[in-house]
């Protein structure tokens, strides 16, 4: 028993002594590695950490003065040389001796913001109204179209002035006008014909109240005047 005890504590006694060897090896290869990583990040942002204080404290170059040009005698113009003309926004005609290249103007005009009156140009095709004409039956019922001064076309054409659905009414079927204050309904030549206050005809004066029949679309007409 005694002798197994000393045993053991001369064996702890040695491991100590070998775990503390292998802690100094350790700490010095850990110092050895880590000066060598300083070192190597050192050499790596050396040229970095110059060219940035370069960029930081340095001066601009200074852009070169155009020559002077020499004394020429009076009513003679210097001839341009061989680059195309001096100045930064001149052209290199030559291609070759002055830049390398073209040096083309590159300014731009700003664009102009330009007001437009909106009160002006509704002023210009605003039409009044002179009178109007109301669709009595079909699909159009109820619907009121406005008359204005001079002609006034109607028929199934996308261009008239009163565009009616009617496949019994021409593409341009007959017209109002209004002249002078009156008011005049017009067939244009239209294949079904035109009736106004149920009786046919190629030209009638209207007044207020009259019935006009296009086709099968019967409408009631309306003045201001």
């Amino acid at each position: 028993m005694v002798f197994d005890f000393f045993k053991n504590l001369g064996q702890q006694r040695v491991d100590m002594s070998v775990n503390k060897a292998r802690g100094k090896v350790m700490s010095a290869q850990s110092r050895v590695k880590g000066k060598a990583a300083n070192s190597f990040n050192k050499a790596v942002d050396a040229p970095s950490k110059a060219a940035k204080g370069k960029m930081k404290g340095g001066k601009k170059p200074k852009a070169p003065k155009a020559p002077k040009r020499p004394n020429m005698p009076k009513g003679k113009k210097p001839k341009k040389d061989d680059g195309g003309g001096m100045g930064w926004f001149s052209k290199d005609k030559g291609g070759g001796g002055g830049g390398g290249g073209h040096q083309e103007d590159a300014y731009e005009p700003a664009e102009a913001t330009v007001a437009i009156d909106i009160s002006a140009m509704m002023a210009q095709t605003f039409q009044p109204c002179v009178g109007w004409v109301v669709v009595l039956n079909g699909e159009l019922a109820g619907r009121d179209f406005r008359l204005v001064d001079g002609k006034n076309t109607m028929g199934t054409a996308a261009n008239c002035d009163i565009v009616l659905t009617d496949p019994y009414l021409s593409s341009h079927h007959c017209a109002i006008r209004h002249e002078n204050g009156e008011f005049t309904f017009v067939d244009l030549d239209s294949t079904n014909g035109s009736y106004v206050n149920e009786r046919r005809c190629s030209r009638e004066d209207l007044i207020d109240n009259d019935k006009i029949r296009l086709g099968r679309t019967e409408m009631k007409f309306k003045s201001l005047e």
